[in-house]
């Protein structure tokens, strides 16, 4: 490919992206002195990988106008084809579906040909054996058999996520993807609810089991997951087609409501989608965001209660809208970055929630489905056990406030020797505590260890604070120590339970050099953006 072309394909294409028209990309290129004559399958990469980050359907639309660019049906065709081949091997999920629609839209409906034939079959078979199973779309029904013989049909119940996993015993891929996924569901799904269809894509029901015997009942799987092993020796579900399963492994995961939400999935990348979608905002949440973000980053707290106030002027008569809202607005509150927000959370606990058990006498909390009205997916055994706990936590909401120097503690190093929180001396001192059972904790450790190693000892000192008792932390330490200051209560002497706010953990805070509270319950994304902030401005002072 010529240098002069790639920036007169790159210039071509900025029109495209600004104007979105035939027209006027036939008057630039006849401007340019390109046609689309001259453009191979590396221009046409290089023009649509521009695109790469936008919607589907914003990209089809520039797509039908470069096509449409063409001269002649066989140039149209050609271009065409060099656009289906592009997104046909992108490696950004959902982008197949482009390839899907070109193939569709000017070859299977379209009526365009290639002199290749071969490659016009393979489009075909492409389209066929993926549009029915694209992101965004309802998950086809299969009919599939269980190892006892029993039919089962693949459903969506009350489960938070549904994976489909087509695997087979004698695929190399296969056999490195299984115990990945199984290690995932294992140490990643807290707190939600899975069903996981392994689904055997082989007839031998001998070599079936063996599989399973080695590659998947070693891993003990959580209570919130539950793995369905099938089969269709007579391939009567059509899940090849259905799924496009014409290789394997390969991997779907689909919502609440049945909806494909990830396809040709890793482990890897099953987490991330998994992540995504718990960060999507409810509409009840986008509502919170509009009223709660102008005010998160002021002082004045009166701001917010006068907020949930008016909220609960607007529910009160209504129990079962009530009950939906106050949850959601103070699991809301309770989780913000914001300290003001989080302050209101402890507001609306105090007096709507521990201040009125009379309002929740009604509620069924429940581990499953999701929230309506007055049945409150959460872990609580009854509302008396919500409003305990609920008043716990505010307790410990006001332990160890901001601006104020934190409570001492005199705990033990590895060696049993004595170590108080007062002994760093350090610009800024991170409290972190955690348990080596925690999943969570094992993340959000390697994380700190990356942030321990970009700062000096006298800029920051972290104190990694084991909340067990048992020795198995000393071990821990062998293979887990970034060489930060370790320290334990195996006697439990300190009283840090009492002193911190410890329900859950991992538990990060962090301390200035006269060990007052800036920040508390943050991640180490928070804790990086502050420290990276503190360590600057204390730099422009001096």
């Amino acid at each position: 490919m010529k240098i002069s072309n790639v920036f007169v394909t790159a210039f071509f294409l900025s029109v495209l992206l600004a104007f979105g028209t035939s027209e006027q990309a036939n008057a630039q290129t006849d401007t340019l002195g390109v046609t689309p004559s001259e453009m191979t399958q590396e221009d046409i990469n290089l023009v649509m990988s521009v695109f790469d980050g936008q919607q589907p359907s914003d990209i089809i639309s520039r797509a039908d106008a470069f096509i449409s660019t063409g001269k002649t049906p066989e140039e149209r065709a050609r271009l065409a084809y060099y656009i289906y081949r592009y997104y046909r091997e992108s490696k950004i999920m959902g982008y197949d579906e482009i390839a899907v629609y070109v193939a569709d839209a000017y070859f299977i409906k379209g009526g365009y040909t290639l002199p290749d034939t071969d490659a016009v079959m393979e489009m075909k078979l492409f389209a066929q054996t993926n549009r029915l199973s694209l992101i965004g779309m309802r998950a086809p029904g299969l009919t599939l058999e269980d190892p006892a013989g029993n039919k089962v049909e693949l459903a969506n119940g009350n489960q938070d996520y549904t994976v489909l996993y087509f695997y087979d015993d004698e695929c190399a891929s296969c056999i490195r993807t299984t115990p990945a996924l199984m290690q995932y569901l294992i140490r990643n799904t807290e707190g939600l609810n899975f069903t996981v269809y392994m689904i055997y894509t082989q007839d031998d029901r001998e070599r079936w089991m063996n599989y399973l015997q080695k590659a998947v009942h070693p891993f003990k799987v959580p209570d919130n997951v539950n793995i369905v092993h099938l089969w269709d020796p007579e391939m009567t579900s059509d899940f090849v087609t259905k799924y496009g399963v014409i290789s394997t492994p390969k991997m779907f995961l689909l919502n609440r409501q049945g909806i494909i939400v990830g396809r040709d999935l890793t482990p890897a990348a099953l987490s991330q989608v998994v992540d995504v979608q718990e960060s999507i905002l409810t509409p009840t949440e986008m509502i919170f965001e509009r009223i709660f973000t102008p005010i998160a980053n002021t002082a004045d707290t009166t701001l917010v209660t006068k907020e949930i106030d008016t909220f609960f002027e607007d529910s009160k008569d209504n129990p079962e809208f009530f009950h939906e809202l106050f949850y959601a607005l103070y699991q809301y509150l309770k989780t913000s970055a914001s300290y003001t927000l989080q302050q209101g959370a402890a507001y609306l606990a105090n007096k709507y929630i521990a201040g009125m058990p009379e309002l929740w006498e009604t509620v069924t909390f429940t581990t499953t489905g999701e929230t309506k009205g007055s049945v409150i997916r959460a872990d609580f055994s009854s509302p008396e056990d919500f409003i305990d706990q609920t008043a716990l936590a505010v307790l410990m909401f006001y332990r160890n406030p901001l601006d104020r120097p934190v409570a001492d503690l005199e705990l033990r190093t590895p060696k049993n020797k004595k170590f108080r929180i007062y002994d760093v001396k350090s610009r800024y001192t991170v409290l972190y505590f955690y348990n080596t059972d925690c999943a969570l904790c094992r993340g959000v450790t390697k994380d700190l260890a990356e942030m321990y190693a970009e700062y000096g000892r006298d800029e920051m000192e972290i104190v990694a604070i084991y909340t067990g008792r048992d020795n198995k932390w000393k071990n821990y330490l062998k293979e887990n120590n970034p060489g930060w200051i370790n320290l334990w209560d195996r006697k439990r002497a300190s009283g840090m339970f009492d002193k911190y706010d410890l329900i859950d953990v991992p538990a990060i805070y962090l301390l200035d050099e006269n060990k007052n509270t800036i920040a508390k319950d943050i991640n180490p994304d928070v804790l990086s953006v502050l420290l990276e902030y503190y360590l600057a401005s204390g730099e422009e002072e001096q």
